[in-house]
């Protein structure tokens, strides 16, 4: 397959097209030399490391709108801490992240440079949903820090984390950032009913995070849990505060969620709220 290059960015970066198709080629030297209209084949093709494919007219605008409001220095940085995340993720990321990664962190630079800090009130709750993103995302920060001479906050962790998760599970930014308001909202009502200060390094904490998240996705895909209609009345009356606590969680999650939230939930969240007070209970 040959591919004829429409812009050259640098000379590891050109735009080209292949079947009426824009996409962006990426490898070590593929634009030395090359000009507009120039073909890229033969020993060429063994440069190429990654193709990223705009499928949009709409994104292949965006992109282009992109690269010319900032520096090939940013681009390049883009484009290796992208690399660095396939290599970490396994090749898992989707096209996507080209688009939504170079925008980010075009404007993050953009953000720092004018002393402007965007605070992210749900840091603890991506650290704690997505480890292994955030992880791969703390040494992009650092990467990027030492390339462009800046110095991000704690907080772009956490939102390139998110860019990272997104791309790995084709799951969009706005219902992951719904996830953990969601989380975040139901930690605040047990907090504020138990009159405690949940642990978030916990392995209660933990659990729970794990199993809000599977709610969630049970509400969104319209599955359910099956009734415990006797441990639910158990439950109820053993621990009124508690199921009182999990009643208001579950019409908390209808409300992000336009969606109904089954009584089969109860119970679960019930002994997990149960499990946080008593966590208190025994310290």
């Amino acid at each position: 397959m040959n591919y004829e290059i429409i812009k050259v960015l640098n000379n590891n970066v050109v735009i080209a097209t292949s079947n009426d198709e824009e996409i962006i080629l990426i490898g070590k030297g593929i634009g030395f030399s090359k000009r507009t209209g120039d073909l890229i084949k033969d020993k060429d093709l063994e440069k190429i490391e990654k193709v990223f494919e705009l499928k949009s007219t709409s994104e292949q605008e965006r992109y282009k709108t992109l690269l010319s409001i900032t520096n090939e220095s940013v681009i390049q940085a883009v484009i290796d801490v992208i690399e660095f995340i396939n290599l970490k993720t396994e090749g898992d990321i989707n096209d996507n992240i080209l688009l939504s990664l170079t925008d980010h962190i075009i404007f993050a630079v953009k953000r720092f440079k004018d002393g402007i800090i965007v605070a992210n009130p749900f840091l603890k709750e991506t650290e704690s949903l997505y480890k292994q993103e955030f992880l791969i995302a703390e040494q992009v920060v650092a990467m990027l820090n030492e390339r462009l001479q800046v110095n991000f906050p704690k907080s772009e962790v956490g939102f390139i984390a998110l860019h990272i998760h997104s791309s790995v599970n084709n799951h969009s930014l706005r219902d992951m950032r719904l996830m953990t308001e969601i989380v975040q909202n139901a930690i605040q009502i047990i907090e504020q009913d138990l009159k405690i200060r949940v642990d978030r390094d916990s392995i209660n904490y933990s659990r729970f995070l794990r199993h809000i998240t599977f709610a969630v996705q049970r509400v969104m895909s319209d599955g359910r849990m099956p009734q415990q209609k006797s441990l639910e009345s158990v439950l109820k009356a053993q621990y009124p505060l508690c199921y009182n606590t999990s009643v208001k969680i579950v019409k908390m999650m209808q409300t992000y969620l336009n969606k109904p939230v089954y009584d089969s939930e109860l119970v679960y969240l019930t002994m997990h709220i149960q499990a946080f007070n008593t966590e208190v209970d025994n310290v």
